[in-house]
C-alpha cells in the first residue's frame, strides 16, 4: 500500500511522495543537496522493484591479505572480484527499461558506498571488469578523498550498474540493501562472524534476474573471493615444497621461455630450458621474424631503387637483380650468428640448457626424449615434426632423461595450421604446397606464386616475392585482411597491395582445391559472387595461421587442461595445475615474439612471488609490409567493448614532410582515446616507417598517457613524430569545444 501511495503524487522537486496528511513533519527545513535529492528519487523509485533476497556466507580473510600485500584497499578489491564474477553469470548487471525492455551491458561501473562522516555517498568506480587492481585502487583513492570533501561530479557517482554496500567495515553483523533503478541487483556486506565468514547478501529484480542467475553468481564470486591469486596478485613464490631436480623447468627457448628462464635464473633459482633445437631462438628466430626481415631488407633496396629518379639519382635501377644464393647463405648467417650470441648468454647465466623433447610424466616430473635430435640448428627434433619417437632409435641408444621440478613454464609455440583443402597435405609432401615453416629451405624463388591467406605472414610474403620479381595471387577466405588490425588501416593497405603490379589480391575466396607438381600447380577457388576460377603457379604458401598442437607433451598426466590444444591459462599464465605455468603462440591470443616474452617475463615474476599481469589490452603489433601497420592498445571498438567512452583522431601521413620528401606518403595515424578521462587507449598507424613510429604509440597506451600529455610534448622537427602532436592538439581542442558548449 506504501508503494502504491508512494506513486500516487510528486512534490515540487519531482521525488514520489507519499500523501501530503500522512507527513506533517515540524519544523522549517532546509534545502536538500544534489546527492542528498538524487538519493531521495532513487530510493522511492526503488519502492516499486519486485526484489528477493539470497545470502552466501564467504571467507574474505586471504583476500584482504592479498589486497593489503599489493596496496589494493579491500574495497576495491571486492568490487573487482563482483564484476569478474558477472562472466559467469552477466544477467547481473543488466536492468529493467520500462516499460518492457531489458538492458544488457558489458562494462562493469560499481557504485560502492563511501561513509563521509555526514552520511553515505555511493561514487562510481568504472570499468571493474576490464581494468587491472593498481588502476582501480588509484581511481578509487581519487573518488573517496572527493567524495568526502563533496566534490565529486554528478557523472562520477551517476549510473551504476550495480552497487556494493560493505556495511561490515562499520561492524554491522547483517543487513540487506536496496537496488536502486538502473540497476537490478545489490550486495550487502556483513562484517566477519567468529568463524571468518561474512555474510553477502544480494537484493534482486526479480524482473530482470532469478533465484538462480544470483545463487551461481555468488557461488563464483565466493570461489574468486577465496582464491584471489588468479586475478588479484599471487600470495607468494608459487615453487612448492620438495626436494626437485629443478626448481623450474622451462620447455621451449623462443623468446617466451628463454625470457621466462633468464629472468627466474638471474634471482637464484635453478633452472633447465628444454629446447627440441641446438640453439634457442624458437619460431621467431628460425622461421619467422627474424629470417622474413632478412628477406624485407632485401626486398626494400629492390623496391626503393624505382625511385631513385625522382630526387636526381640516376643508373641505379637498370637491371637490377636477385641473387637468391647470396641472399640465403646472408640469411643463414645471421641466425646462425644470432642463435650462438644467445645460447653463450644462456649458458654463461647458469641455465641448465638441454637439447631434447619434453614431455610431462605426472604433474612434478618431465621426460626428455634426446632420440629426435638434428644437429643443424634450423632443423626441429624430429618428433617436433610429427615422427614417432617409436620409430627413432631405442632408448639405450639415445637416452632419455626425466627431471623432477618445482615449478614449469610450457612455451612450445604452435605449428603452421593447414586447412583441409583438397590436395593441400599432399602437395606438403612434394614442397609443391609451403608453410611459414617450410617455405625457408627453397632453393630459388618461384616465379608464380599463389598464398592461401592474407594475414600478417600472408601479406608480408607476397609482397616480398612480388618485390623479388614473383607474381603473386593473395586468396583470403575473410572480406577483409588482416583481422587483428584496425579496419581503416587493413582497408587502405589492401588497397595499395592490391595496386601493385604483380599483386592480384582477392577477398572472400574460398579455395576448393590444389592439384600438380612444382612448377605446374592448379589452385581452384570461388569468389565472393560464387563464381569458380582457377589460377596457375609453381607453388602455393599457406598462410593460414597458426594452431597449438600439445597432444606430444601429455598434458593430462600433469592436469593442465585444454581447449582443442590451446592451454588454457588466467591472465599470469597460470595454468589449471597451479604450479605450471603456459606463455606465447601455445594459449592463443597475439601469437607474437613479444607478446610470448611478456607472458614469460609475468610468468617468471608469479612464480617468484611478484605481481604482474599479462594485458592484451596493452600489446602491440607491426605488419612489416610497405607501408607498414601497426597498432598499440585498442580501436574504437575494442574500447567500446571494453568500457571506454571512445572517440577518435586521425591525420594523413602526405602531410608530412619526410614523407613527402621520401616519397612515402601513403598512409595514416589515428589515437583511440577516452573522452571522460582523456587517456589514450590505442594507437593505428599505416605508414612506412611505423616500425619506429610505433614506439612512442606504446608508450603513450602502457603509460596510459592523457591526450593533453601528448598535444603539449615537444616534438622535434621535421621527424614524423611531429604527426603524434598535431594531432592530438586537434582533438585536445575539440574536446575543449565540446566541453564549454555543456
Amino acid at each position: 500500500m506504501a508503494a502504491a501511495q508512494a506513486m500516487q503524487s510528486s512534490g515540487g522537486a519531482g521525488i514520489p511522495l507519499l500523501e501530503a496528511s500522512l507527513l506533517q513533519v515540524p519544523g522549517a527545513g532546509r534545502k536538500m543537496s544534489g546527492i542528498e535529492l538524487a538519493t531521495a528519487k532513487s530510493m522511492a523509485a526503488s519502492l516499486t522493484m519486485p526484489t528477493f533476497k539470497v545470502t552466501r556466507n564467504i571467507r574474505i580473510g586471504t583476500l584482504l591479505r592479498a589486497a593489503k600485500a599489493n596496496g589494493v584497499s579491500a574495497t576495491v578489491a571486492i568490487a573487482q572480484a563482483c564484476a569478474l564474477a558477472m562472466k559467469a553469470r552477466p544477467k547481473m548487471n543488466a536492468a529493467f527499461q520500462p516499460p518492457d525492455r531489458i538492458v544488457e551491458r558489458d562494462h562493469v561501473d560499481v557504485g560502492i558506498a563511501v561513509d563521509t562522516g555526514s552520511g553515505l555517498i555511493v561514487p562510481v568506480l568504472r570499468g571493474c571488469a576490464s581494468r587491472d587492481s593498481a588502476e582501480l585502487a588509484a581511481d578509487w583513492k581519487d573518488l573517496v578523498k572527493r567524495a568526502r570533501t563533496r566534490h565529486l561530479k554528478p557523472a562520477e557517482w551517476a549510473n551504476p550498474t550495480f552497487t556494493v554496500s560493505n556495511m561490515g567495515m562499520l561492524g554491522v553483523d547483517w543487513f540487506d540493501a536496496i537496488p536502486t533503478p538502473g540497476t537490478s541487483t545489490i550486495v550487502a556486506i556483513s562484517a566477519t562472524n567468529d568463524d571468518g565468514l561474512a555474510p553477502f547478501t544480494v537484493s534482486a529484480d526479480h524482473r530482470v534476474v532469478n533465484g538462480a542467475d544470483v545463487a551461481w553468481w555468488l557461488t563464483e564470486l565466493k570461489r574468486l573471493i577465496e582464491a584471489p591469486g588468479e586475478w588479484l596478485a599471487p600470495a607468494g613464490p608459487a615453487i612448492p615444497a620438495g626436494d626437485w631436480d629443478y626448481d623450474v623447468v622451462v620447455i621451449g627457448a623462443g623468446l617466451g621461455g628463454e625470457d621466462a628462464a633468464r629472468d627466474l635464473v638471474s634471482h637464484g633459482l635453478k633452472v633447465a630450458l628444454i629446447n627440441d633445437t641446438p640453439l634457442p631462438g624458437g619460431e621467431c628466430l628460425w622461421r619467422g621474424c627474424i629470417p622474413s626481415k632478412a628477406w624485407r631488407a632485401a626486398a626494400d633496396r629492390m623496391r626503393d631503387r624505382a625511385d631513385d629518379a625522382r630526387l636526381g639519382v640516376d643508373g641505379t635501377n637498370d637491371g637490377v637483380t636477385l641473387d637468391w644464393g647470396r641472399l640465403e647463405a646472408e640469411r643463414r648467417r645471421i641466425l646462425e650468428t644470432r642463435g650462438g650470441m644467445a645460447d653463450k648468454a644462456d649458458r654463461a647465466l647458469k641455465i641448465d640448457v638441454i637439447q631434447g623433447w619434453g614431455a610431462f610424466i605426472d604433474a612434478h616430473t618431465v621426460m626428455i626424449n634426446t632420440a629426435g635430435n638434428q644437429d643443424d640448428p634450423h632443423l626441429r627434433s624430429l618428433i617436433a615434426d610429427g615422427v614417432d619417437p617409436h620409430d627413432l632409435p631405442t632408448v639405450t641408444q639415445m637416452g632419455v632423461k626425466t627431471k623432477t621440478f618445482g615449478c614449469a613454464v610450457i612455451a612450445t609455440g604452435a605449428p603452421p595450421f593447414v586447412p583441409p583443402i583438397p590436395g593441400a597435405r599432399e602437395g606438403l609432401r612434394d614442397r609443391s604446397v609451403l608453410t611459414s615453416d617450410t617455405v625457408w629451405h627453397l632453393d630459388a624463388r618461384p616465379q608464380r606464386l599463389v598464398v592461401v591467406g592474407a594475414g600478417a605472414i600472408g601479406l608480408e610474403m607476397a609482397q616480398m616475392f612480388a618485390d623479388f620479381g614473383s607474381d603473386v595471387t593473395v586468396l583470403e577466405a575473410q572480406d577483409r585482411v588482416l583481422a587483428e588490425v584496425e579496419g581503416e588501416v587493413a582497408k587502405n593497405l589492401a588497397a595499395l597491395i592490391d595496386g601493385e603490379q604483380r599483386i592480384a589480391l582477392h577477398t572472400s575466396a574460398r579455395v576448393g582445391g590444389i592439384s600438380g607438381s612444382v612448377g605446374d600447380v592448379t589452385v581452384r577457388f570461388t569468389d565472393a559472387d560464387g563464381a569458380e576460377h582457377s589460377v596457375s603457379c609453381d607453388r602455393v604458401l599457406m598462410a593460414t595461421g597458426k594452431r597449438p598442437v600439445t597432444d606430444g607433451l601429455n598434458l593430462g598426466d600433469a592436469g593442465v587442461d585444454t581447449d582443442r590444444g590451446t592451454i588454457l591459462v588466467d591472465k599470469r599464465g597460470r595454468t589449471s595445475a597451479p604450479h605450471i605455468f603456459a606463455v606465447g603462440d601455445v594459449i592463443g591470443g597475439y601469437m607474437l615474439a613479444h607478446t610470448a616474452g611478456q607472458q614469460g617475463r609475468v610468468a617468471a615474476a608469479t612464480i617468484l612471488g611478484g605481481n604482474r599481469v599479462y594485458d592484451q589490452a596493452l600489446d602491440s603489433g607491426v605488419i612489416f609490409t610497405r607501408p607498414q601497420a601497426a597498432f598499440a592498445g585498442l580501436s574504437k571498438e575494442q574500447a567500446k567493448d571494453a568500457g571506454f567512452d571512445p572517440v577518435e583522431v586521425k591525420t594523413l601521413v602526405k602531410v608530412d614532410a619526410q614523407a613527402m620528401i621520401k616519397g612515402e606518403d601513403h598512409g595514416l595515424i589515428k589515437l583511440v582515446v577516452d573522452k571522460p578521462s582523456r587517456r589514450i587507449v590505442g594507437v593505428h598507424l599505416l605508414a612506412d616507417h611505423a616500425d619506429t613510429l610505433i614506439g612512442q604509440a606504446v608508450m603513450m597506451v602502457t603509460g596510459r598517457m592523457t591526450v593533453d600529455q601528448v598535444a603539449w610534448a615537444i616534438h622535434p622537427h621535421p621527424t614524423q613524430t611531429e604527426m603524434f602532436g598535431d594531432v592530438a592538439r586537434r582533438l585536445v581542442a575539440r574536446l575543449d569545444r565540446s566541453k564549454r558548449k555543456r
